[in-house]
């Protein structure tokens, strides 16, 4: 990799990292003598790896030098991969890589810029496979209509309707009832792939060590290796046939499925396990469905990609009204957009702080105008008058931070910042003619998927991301509720609760609902990005948008389902827990009981496939809305998935919920091959 890395493009870089120094000319990379280029690569003891130096020396590490590995070839898509395998600390060569989220500041040009000469050196294979991708979705979809379509299996603890608004005493604890779909080699498989994630050299190093298997073993045995385990465990199959069985299990016992084709997630890269952040970058310790995150590649593979979601749609509008469907926003755009636009909404924020002199949350007419005539030109009596009437909706003389964003969008920007007096924070932040075009170029492909969605009577789940880029994702869903949720929630937002402000945020949007007469519907999730956005605060000198600990990211967790649990009571809201972690769960069904919400009210649950078994399969038998994120593809396709999933496991597999359920699988394990640890009898009794 570093061979096909490295090159002429890429000049005057000094790459320093723990193990070597690099540096480059104009026509080759070197490197000082007293700097000796190793790395070192934990490998297991085993004789056929002889050629990597055997016996291996005491820390158990080989040797690899890669002073004969170098070349003068250097592209956009290598540099980033260069990048990723070395983790340099150097600024420099950001130029060599693909366009990442940029300051604020910034103008997008340079980015688009970069984006389009990135594009057009990439192999024809990279947008190859994304027009293909909307095939393989079609097929699959196919599939989903055919297995999952029809009456659903009838839970078995429901005898009658009235029964099925009775409190249920759900046991999650019960083995042979949670692993029921389960054969005995799933079982097996999944306790053994659990165990893999809990060695963390070995998962800390995943992405390394596949590479290094693929060089030394080969392709074809190393996906070999990965296919009856880790692959089996955690994707459905390669294709519309492979899927049939595990849907077909899934629908016997009253869950449904998510369908989510990975391999669009590393459409137009080689690799994207060796990105610049890689799959540590996601890693949640607090048990929860993930997320990804999608690079800007060129407009025909996020045509591509826009055309996944629209037959993940497809495939969902076979649940007969219980369907949902996934995106997310960075796959139809290009990221720095966003944050751009995250920006300029925040500046409409801190413009309401400006103008809240007394800080109640509150503006009269006398701060208004008071403010209005220190920071614009036009602050004529009728022109501030006329502006104030315009902002105040419910007619009290009153305005609140509702009604503040409510009334300024982010195209109002441009405008407002044209009447300031001087040139400030505000101004820099207004989009411009150019970046106001790229958003509804984006806008018009959410628009779309939204349309689709609500034409299949299928719900649309727009995942959360990182937090600079959240603002401008909560704008989106929001101005899509306000016309498709009219009637019934069809447009769902995603809430990570590891965020400090996400319950404000969440009570924010609840009365915005209420205030414009739409329906609110919310998946809420812990977080994907924690060790991303400590970091990054940390290097921006800000402070960290993430829970101190666990413990205050559970009890937010739990206090948003209840505060949402109360609004499908009462506002016919409807909310996803999304969340493999029992006592949330258990929470939920206990609020949902004491509030007289049926199984079947609104409130629906989601896991990923292969973990949480125990707590979806549960829901299902009992006639709670269960579902299950269901990826598939080849296995070299979604192997930056299968990363995730070693990593994510590795972290929470410590907590006290995951060892709960491997508890559980071994019970059931022994059940079943008829072992037991009780004392045999004695003679004569």
């Amino acid at each position: 990799m570093l061979r096909d890395a490295a090159g002429p493009q890429c000049r005057g870089i000094t790459l320093q990292t723990p193990f070597f120094r690099l540096s480059n000319s104009a026509t080759h990379w070197s490197y000082p003598q007293r700097h000796k280029p190793f790395l070192w690569l934990p490998v297991f003891p085993a004789p056929r790896l002889r050629p990597f130096a055997w016996p291996p020396p005491p820390s158990l590490h080989a040797r690899v030098s890669i002073s004969s590995i170098v070349r003068p070839q250097c592209s956009p898509r290598r540099a980033a991969m260069l990048h990723a395998l070395l983790r340099p600390q150097a600024a420099g060569l950001a130029p060599c890589l693909r366009p990442a989220p940029a300051a604020a500041a910034l103008s997008l040009s340079r980015a688009i810029t970069a984006a389009a000469s990135a594009s057009a050196a990439a192999e024809p294979a990279v947008v190859e496979a994304a027009v293909r991708a909307p095939a393989r979705m079609e097929e699959a979809a196919a599939v989903v209509a055919e297995v999952m379509g029809g009456e659903p299996v009838p839970p078995p603890a429901l005898a009658s309707p009235e029964e099925a608004h009775q409190p249920l005493k759900l046991r999650f604890d019960d083995p042979k009832e949670a692993f029921r779909a389960k054969s005995t080699l799933d079982i097996l498989r999944q306790l053994l792939v659990f165990q893999a994630c809990k060695i963390r050299p070995l998962v800390t190093n995943a992405d390394a060590l596949l590479g290094w298997s693929k060089r030394v073993l080969g392709d074809r045995l190393t996906y070999g290796l990965i296919r009856p385990t880790f692959y089996k465990q955690f994707v459905a199959g390669e294709d519309a046939v492979s899927i049939q069985p595990p849907l077909r299990k899934m629908k016997a016992s009253g869950v449904r499925a998510i369908l989510d084709y990975a391999a669009v997630e590393c459409m137009g890269r080689e690799d994207d396990v060796e990105q610049e952040e890689g799959p540590k970058s996601r890693q949640a310790p607090q048990d929860t469905v993930l997320v990804r995150t999608y690079e800007y590649e060129n407009e025909r593979v996020c045509d591509a990609r826009m055309s996944v979601f629209l037959k993940s749609i497809e495939a969902a509008h076979s649940a007969e009204g219980q369907g949902f469907a996934a995106i997310k926003v960075t796959a139809l755009g290009l990221p720095t957009l966003l944050e751009r636009t995250s920006n300029s909404l925040l500046a409409i924020r801190d413009l309401f702080r400006r103008f809240d002199t007394d800080s109640n949350g509150h503006l009269t007419q006398g701060e208004f105008d008071q403010v209005y005539s220190e920071l614009f030109v036009d602050d004529t009596p009728e022109r501030m008058d006329q502006l104030f009437r315009s902002l105040d909706v419910s007619k009290k003389g009153m305005v609140d931070y509702v009604d503040w964003i409510s009334r300024i969008s982010v195209m109002d920007t441009q405008l407002i910042a044209s009447r300031c007096r001087s040139r400030g924070p505000f101004a820099e932040a207004a989009l411009n003619d150019e970046e106001q075009k790229l958003l509804r170029n984006m806008m018009a492909r959410v628009e779309r998927l939204a349309q689709a969605a609500a034409d299949a009577d299928v719900r649309l789940l727009i995942d959360a991301e990182h937090s600079y880029f959240q603002p401008a994702i909560d704008n989106t869903v929001t101005e899509l509720q306000r016309k498709y949720n009219r009637g019934a929630p069809r447009i769902y937002n995603t809430i990570q609760c590891y965020l400090r402000d996400s319950h404000s945020r969440l009570l924010t949007e609840l009365e915005r609902a209420r205030r414009e007469n739409y329906k609110y519907g919310v998946k809420l999730v812990r977080g994907a990005y924690m060790v991303l956005e400590r970091q990054r605060a940390q290097d921006m000198g800000h402070p960290s948008p993430i829970h101190n600990t666990v413990a205050d990211t559970h009890a937010n967790y739990n206090e948003c389902v209840r505060e949402m649990l109360r609004c499908v009571a009462s506002e016919g809201a409807e909310v996803m827990v999304a969340s493999h972690n029992q006592r949330s769960i258990e929470l939920a069904t206990y609020h949902m009981a004491a509030l007289g919400l049926p199984p079947s009210s609104g409130v629906y649950f989601g896991q990923l496939l292969g973990m949480a078994d125990h707590l979806t399969y549960t829901l299902g038998a009992h006639g709670y809305g269960a579902y299950k994120y269901v990826p598939f593809g080849k296995v070299e396709e979604v192997m930056p998935y299968l990363l995730r999933r070693a990593q994510e496991n590795s972290a929470i597999l410590a907590g006290e919920a995951v060892a709960g359920e491997m508890a559980m699988l071994r019970a059931e394990l022994r059940r079943r091959l008829g072992l037991t640890l009780q004392p045999p009898l004695a003679e004569g009794s």
